[in-house]
């Protein structure tokens, strides 16, 4: 694969990690260390909440391991089809989670994620388990 989204989870856990020892985060990592790391920029906003600060010097230096996905139109259409087929089948996911799956569809990446049951619901998301 030459490029993967990850998800808030994914970035809670490789955080964990770093204070507790290398896990499953770390191992998927390395596993694919060839790809590009991505993140949207929800998943950004979501991490730093967790410290109260973007700025703060330890959810930088995990945030600024990855790029970050732009909000544009595309991502902004996906959000909207999603949202909408879910919301018809009775099967919506929260927003932010519908925002990472847009942003993951648009850059045409699979997500990376331990919440399969949520995302695996998206029509036409790649989803992966680590």
């Amino acid at each position: 694969m030459d490029a993967l989204c990850f998800d808030t989870c994914f970035l809670i856990d490789l955080e964990r990690e770093l204070r507790r020892g290398p896990g499953k985060a770390h191992a998927f990592l390395a596993a694919h260390s060839a790809a590009r790391a991505a993140i949207p920029w929800t998943v950004a906003g979501e991490f730093a909440e967790g410290f109260g600060d973007i700025d703060d010097p330890a959810c930088a230096a995990m945030i600024d391991r990855f790029e970050f996905l732009e909000m544009n139109r595309a991502v902004a259409g996906h959000y909207a089809r999603v949202t909408s087929a879910l919301r018809q089948t009775n099967q919506l996911i929260g927003a932010n989670d519908l925002w990472i799956a847009a942003s993951a569809l648009a850059a045409g990446l699979p997500l990376v994620t331990n919440n399969t049951t949520h995302f695996s619901r998206v029509p036409g998301l790649a989803v992966i388990a680590y």
